[in-house]
């Protein structure tokens, strides 16, 4: 699977702690976060017919898209429940885990218990992405018939998020989860439980 790098606009408002393969990077991340690049699932979503490379697809195409563990989805399930910034915990042959929001302070901010749920891949209904952040515009798959859900063991399972240092904050240092929006994987981060999104691109190598 190709690396994650965010291009040089962003290094310059902000420090970023790598998970990667060097043993002091990964002991410097994981001060802040638990997450490492290993065997897991993936679930590839993609439409009856299709063939969607997961290690080429990190955005939303007509063929469908990828659902990583670690990285945020906006889910809609058969039970009517939406998790607009939940992240994905944990993928096997016939479930999936999901968190209500992106941490324990967002949950207090919406007033919400943050816990995770597993569901049957089945449940699985709608996904929506954004278009538009400040605008609450949403483009919005329905997962029917049309579409096949392919769980997939990789050697590179989770899309870690980044570790991100802001020196206008005081250095204060924050976990930021990329989420999957129309235009490809943008990062959420978190001030006081509320989410907002990096206004920087992530680009792939």
């Amino acid at each position: 699977m190709k690396k994650i790098v965010l291009i040089f606009v962003l290094l310059w408002s902000c420090g970023m702690y790598a998970q990667n393969d060097t043993i002091p990077g990964e002991a410097e991340y994981r001060k802040h976060y638990d997450c490492r690049y290993e065997e897991g699932n993936i679930l590839v979503v993609q439409k009856k017919g299709k063939t969607l490379d997961y290690a080429t697809s990190w955005g939303v195409g007509n063929a469908g898209f990828v659902i990583r563990m670690e990285a945020i989805y906006d889910l809609e399930f058969a039970n009517g429940k939406r998790y607009r910034s939940g992240v994905i915990k944990n993928i096997t042959n016939d479930s999936i885990s999901i968190s209500t929001t992106m941490n324990a302070k967002c949950a207090d901010y919406e007033g919400i218990p943050y816990k995770i749920d597993t569901y049957a891949l089945d449940d699985i209904k709608i996904a929506r992405f954004v278009n538009d952040a400040s605008l609450g515009f949403f483009t919005k798959k329905k997962i029917d018939e049309d579409y096949e859900l392919v769980v997939l063991k990789v050697s590179k399972a989770k899309l870690c998020p980044a570790v991100l240092t802001f020196p206008k904050r005081n250095n204060e240092i924050k976990v930021c989860h990329y989420i999957l929006t129309k235009q490809g994987y943008s990062i959420l981060y978190e001030t006081d439980g509320f989410l907002d999104y990096m206004e920087y691109p992530v680009t792939w190598n």
